[in-house]
């Protein structure tokens, strides 16, 4: 264990410029550096079903572009939705939690994200982009929320409470970002004096909002307007 993790606080050193002593692994190497923490896994202790973390394993492979420029394989990354961050899993109770400021861009699987700021009614948050063009951005949150378990009344058990997905979308124009549904009527009045064009767009390709091939299309089309 304690060699696993020398190994991890040397990787951290090289890419992330962290400096302390890889001995003192199991400190905060925030205190001398921005790169990130050391936090302790509590998940699994937490009498819930399902996890805080987006992925439900720990095996994907992701990329970090540092503000600097240069990209950063990580394996084992995930988001952890409730601190809003991304993280990697070092041992069953020793995550790595890596600090925003040194982060430009994530990918993770298929998906990409970034840190937005302008957000009304929200916190700063790593934001998914959905789909993007030159002036405008569909923006995704993922958290999670707990379901309450409900009690049988015949036999007196009740099901455990677990996590479920709680997600929302934002609609990105300029440096302004506002929260949206993607129902058609919402969705393309937020196009302004392009609204009936991108809604008979919409209409007439039987476009589902819902699937993100199809809102890249439409900025695409929002595009040659």
């Amino acid at each position: 264990m304690k060699f696993y993790k020398l190994i991890f606080a040397f990787f951290l050193s090289t890419f992330l410029h962290a400096q302390y002593d890889v001995t003192t692994v199991g400190n905060d190497p925030a205190a001398s550096n921005s790169s990130g923490m050391w936090i302790v896994n509590n998940a699994a202790a937490a009498k819930i079903q399902g996890s805080f973390y987006l992925s439900e394993d720990w095996f994907s492979k992701g990329y970090l572009t540092r503000t600097d420029g240069k990209v950063v394989t990580v394996l084992g990354l995930n988001y952890d939705t409730k601190s809003d961050a991304f993280v990697v899993k070092v041992s069953n109770d020793s995550i790595f939690k890596f600090n925003d400021t040194t982060i430009k861009e994530v990918n993770l699987g298929n998906m990409k994200f970034r840190r937005y700021k302008n957000v009304i009614n929200a916190k700063p948050s790593y934001l998914e982009v959905l789909a993007n063009t030159n002036d405008i951005e569909i923006l995704k949150h993922h958290g999670k929320q707990i379901k309450l378990g409900v009690k049988n009344p015949m036999t007196q058990v009740s099901t455990p409470d677990k996590y479920v997905d709680f997600e929302r979308v934002f609609f990105k124009k300029g440096d302004v970002i506002t929260e949206t549904k993607l129902s058609k009527k919402q969705f393309c009045n937020l196009f302004d004096d392009k609204s009936k064009l991108i809604k008979a767009y919409v209409s007439k390709n039987r476009m589902s909002l819902k699937d993100d091939k199809n809102l890249q299309m439409i900025l695409n089309y929002y595009n040659t307007l």
